[in-house]
């Protein structure tokens, strides 16, 4: 009987250790879905996640990924995906990339260390249906766990955002697809067109000309960006004269569009200065919504670990400002506009 008490009270002590050791690695894990979209150019879901918390992460078999969606014929869905090291099958999901706030990933492979992000790709059988929200929620084994929402908007939706990824030491700002303007707004400006000048100029972050208006979005999971007609829409503005643009035609804002490796050169430029979107003469000092077309003409994806990138620009096809220097302007990712007046591409 007294051989048996002991046992028991050891039994009970290792118990107790063995729920304080878990309660401690959990306190140290932490998990931040930071997006996911439904991918309009693969139909594949793409989850980013980071690693916050203390704890080194692995074993991505023993996760649990659960979503909630809507199919294209209003029918509910709540899947829980299996994981996948293979080629990716209906109702699964995969492990992709980890990478520190970047696309590559140097230190201990195949592992979430803390700071890193890790990218996921999940194909849905059926698809979510257009127009409608769905919600995922990702665990860790020792019951972590993290939810997103998630849009199919059954269209291309891609908008510049205010967050930074780096690129081989370069940092750029993101472009995001199916998702709204989140954030504070951020003003981009040129450098100042001296009088009469003709010029084009690369906008850049106002407080910060370091940082030009390069916004990238990263092509894993996507093979094809399909032919298509987009719609580019600024959100813009001239600044610091009253009389520029001095008359219709003189102003206008495009853009450039190329690939950009994951090594930070460049594999191929698109289109430059394409869609532009011209201010009126009185369009002076307030800010406006204007849009312009560009007939996409289609890229085959040679590398997924590339990026498409578009660059904002300002131009003067006149004689530029009258009676001192002018400033053209575009502000992003500001949450306090409705869809139809914030920076975008849609297509």
């Amino acid at each position: 009987m007294s051989q048996g008490i002991l046992t028991s009270a050891d039994s009970a002590a290792l118990s107790i250790e063995e729920i304080g050791l878990r309660e401690g690695e959990m306190s140290r894990t932490d998990l931040n879905a930071d997006r996911a979209a439904h991918l309009s150019w693969a139909d594949l879901l793409r989850v980013t996640v980071q690693n916050v918390g203390q704890t080194k992460l692995a074993s991505f078999d023993k996760w649990d990924f659960i979503v909630h969606y809507y199919d294209g014929s209003g029918v509910y869905h709540t899947e829980w995906l299996p994981y996948t090291s293979g080629v990716l099958g209906d109702n699964e999901w995969q492990k992709v990339r980890i990478g520190l706030n970047g696309p590559v990933e140097f230190f201990e492979p195949d592992i979430l260390n803390p700071g890193e992000e890790l990218v996921i790709l999940a194909r849905l059988n059926p698809l979510p249906g257009d127009a409608t929200t769905g919600k995922i929620t990702i665990a860790t084994p020792n019951g972590v766990y993290d939810s997103i929402s998630f849009s199919n908007l059954g269209y291309t939706l891609l908008t510049p955002h205010s967050e930074n990824t780096t690129i081989a030491g370069t940092r750029y700002f993101q472009l995001v697809e199916a998702t709204l303007a989140d954030g504070a707004a951020m003003t981009m400006t040129t450098d100042a067109f001296a009088e009469d000048e003709m010029a084009r100029k690369i906008l850049y972050k106002e407080s910060d000309a370091s940082r030009p208006a390069r916004h990238i979005f990263p092509l894993t999971g996507i093979s094809q960006i399909p032919a298509a007609a987009w719609t580019v829409y600024y959100r813009c503005r001239t600044w610091g004269n009253p009389d520029f643009p001095a008359r219709n035609g003189d102003v206008n804002f495009d853009i450039d569009i190329l690939i950009r490796k994951a090594d930070g050169t460049v594999r191929t430029t698109i289109a430059t200065n394409v869609a532009d979107a011209y201010l009126d003469r009185g369009d002076t000092e307030k800010w406006l919504t204007k849009q312009a077309n560009y007939n996409f003409p289609g890229y085959t994806v040679i590398d997924d670990s590339d990026y498409l990138e578009i660059v904002y620009y300002g131009e003067t096809d006149g004689p530029g400002p009258k009676n001192g220097p002018g400033y053209l302007q575009i502000m992003i990712d500001d949450s306090t506009l409705p869809l139809a007046d914030q920076t975008r591409i849609e297509g």
